[in-house]
């Protein structure tokens, strides 16, 4: 009888699949069949994950220990395991609920597995541990999305289980705007900042937090809000046109970051800031080493960039724009400057080709002796080795070739992603970027 009801479930997973609609197909079958395919680690783990998930509001109450049991064990495969633990989350699970919260608490990555935190928090708010305030929080910060948006889906569990007051308990402060405007840590500030703006509170004063994630994130919500444009003008001109807070490398924070992130505020809702921007000096973030047409051409490409950016370079790309050659024209016109010179030059290989995957911002051309690369930002030509003849001839064609000392100046405070880490790249990264 078992043979065949395996054999059944197994029919309807032929392949890798965690569709609803497979998911919604499974639920329809018997539980306790569900749960012995689940809590067989010999079966393939992308079977067990969707008769996880299809338990979901039908755990058998006998299985509840067999299926903590294949939580815990951290050499079973993650995704099985926080399926299991989605499927706990609505369970009623008797007198193992303190055995299971107690693991929970002292389960941390990466023992655990890869990925299992945001699942391991969620069953921490389900079962109404506000003890967990604090990490969630740090999730809620976390740089990539669905950590952030899964942190900040639980947080909203939690604060639906315990009531915002305990939640703000375990986060030390009185009350919202203590959150966000007064906590010591810049995750919890954050936290406060979404949390404030949703009760339709004031979060203008969070422009000038002194952790540009907070004041970035603060301007983003601000963008969509209901505030009156006057409400910003006004802190803009609070800080006087003749400030000198913003002429140096550190990003702007406090009154002079709440000025510049207002007027971010303003150009997202399409107002133009352009005049008001020159009245405060153009700030600029200084990169004395650069060519004008260099740094605009980057800046328009990468603004806004990563979170941590400087709010001086989303102005900077707002006002003054750079557009970039037609792609297969420069590439047309290079190709032809190479030809020219009697370098005998292939066609042009771009960055996603040359690497037989992902994508970048430039393409090589190879020649008789060596080869370029060509951004695709503008005129900007590359070369791995010297080459007079071919560096001469794309010098005439009106090319910009990057030395390895201008290739090598970091663009301070324009934070862009780069396989997996957010920081200011170097002029040559930026302009011939390729990510798989």
């Amino acid at each position: 009888m078992w043979n065949s009801a395996r054999r059944r479930l197994v029919g309807y997973i032929p392949a890798p699949d965690s569709s609803p609609e497979l998911v919604a197909r499974l639920a329809r079958q018997p539980a306790d069949e569900l749960l012995e395919l689940v809590c067989d680690p010999r079966e393939t783990w992308w079977r067990r994950r969707p008769c996880a998930l299809a338990l979901r509001g039908r755990v058998p109450p006998a299985g509840v220990p067999r299926l903590i049991a294949r939580v815990r064990d951290v050499k079973d495969v993650a995704e099985v395991r926080r399926a299991i633990l989605e499927a706990l989350g609505d369970a009623d699970l008797g007198p193992h609920a303190g055995e299971l919260l107690e693991w929970l608490r002292t389960a941390h990555e990466p023992e655990v597995g890869y990925d299992m935190l945001p699942a391991i928090l969620l069953a921490r708010a389900r079962l109404r541990d506000a003890s967990a305030a604090p990490q969630l929080a740090g999730l809620a910060a976390d740089p990539w999305t669905h950590r952030r948006l899964a942190g900040e889906a639980a947080v909203d569990v939690l604060i639906a289980a315990v009531g915002l007051d305990a939640v703000l308990a375990a986060l030390g402060a009185a009350d919202l705007p203590a959150l966000a405007f007064a906590a010591e840590m810049w995750e919890r500030r954050l936290l406060g900042v979404r949390l404030l703006e949703r009760s339709g509170v004031d979060i203008v004063p969070a422009l000038a937090d002194a952790d540009v994630i907070v004041a970035r994130q603060a301007h983003l919500l601000l963008i969509g809000s209901s505030l009156a444009d006057e409400v910003l003008w006004e802190v803009v001109a609070a800080h006087g046109p003749a400030a000198t807070a913003w002429t140096g490398d550190e990003c702007p924070r406090g009154p002079a970051g709440a000025c510049l992130w207002a007027l971010c505020v303003l150009r997202g809702r399409g107002r133009d800031i352009a005049d008001a921007w020159r009245s405060l000096g153009g700030p600029r973030v200084p990169l004395p080493g650069v060519p004008e047409d260099v740094r605009r051409a980057i800046a328009t490409a990468y603004a806004p960039g990563e979170r941590q950016t400087d709010p001086r370079w989303l102005l900077e790309a707002a006002v003054l724009p750079f557009t970039p050659p037609d792609e297969p024209a420069l590439l047309a016109q290079a190709h032809a400057a190479l030809a020219a010179a009697g370098l005998a030059p292939q066609p042009p290989r771009s960055a996603g080709e040359l690497h037989n995957q992902g994508e970048g911002t430039y393409s090589d051309i190879a020649f008789s002796g060596g080869s370029v690369s060509i951004s695709v930002l503008g005129p900007f030509a590359w070369f791995d080795d010297d080459d007079r003849r071919a560096c001469n001839a794309l010098v005439a064609a009106g090319f910009c070739v990057i030395d390895p000392p201008l290739g090598g100046y970091e663009f301070t405070g324009l934070h862009v992603y780069f396989f997996g880490r957010r920081d200011p790249l170097c002029v040559h990264d930026l302009l011939f970027y390729w990510q798989d």
